[in-house]
């Protein structure tokens, strides 16, 4: 039983550190590029974006005109 325990312990630590990890490089992405007023230019940006809530709304998009 505790091999058990230690293996789903170590691959949930391991699943926690890869998405604080993919959080990390989507900030430091989008800090550097200084792009938070546009468009997400990867998946990794778009990612990270939804995940600290942080979205971009343009009035000139399509989203914005209910169409």
């Amino acid at each position: 039983m505790t091999p058990v325990i230690i293996i789903i312990s170590a691959a949930l630590s391991g699943a926690t550190i890869g998405v604080l990890a993919v959080l990390v490089i989507g900030i430091r992405r989008d800090d550097r590029a200084k792009t938070l007023t546009d468009a997400p230019r990867s998946h990794v940006e778009a990612v990270t974006r939804r995940m600290l809530g942080v979205g971009v709304r343009n009035p000139d998009s399509d989203e914005w005109s209910g169409e």
